[in-house]
């Protein structure tokens, strides 16, 4: 989870997730969508070694929407549960 607090209108805005394999196999991640257009997820497209760390970008560009927006990233991997959810906010302000 990650709020980026107060943004403005047409701003661009990233967010990395770290993370680390703790389980015994290669963690491979199949996807990564975001709940609308204006939230995009870039993901590692190779396994990750047992151990080893990996990183998402997700970049949130709010254009025109306002006020207090929650989106949601769902990640579908060879884990278990097959899919996680990474959740962002923001307080969005109007431009003038």
């Amino acid at each position: 989870k990650h709020d980026f607090g107060t943004i403005k209108q047409d701003s661009k805005n990233t967010k990395v997730f770290k993370f680390t394999n703790t389980g015994n196999e290669p963690l491979i991640i199949e996807d990564a969508k975001g709940t609308c257009g204006c939230t995009v997820p870039t993901y590692p497209k190779e396994p990750i070694k047992p151990g080893e760390t990996g990183e998402i970008e997700v970049v949130y560009s709010p254009g025109k929407q306002q006020g207090v927006q929650g989106k949601t990233i769902t990640i579908t991997a060879n884990t278990d549960p097959i899919s996680t959810r990474l959740n962002i906010m923001a307080n969005v302000e109007v431009v003038q």
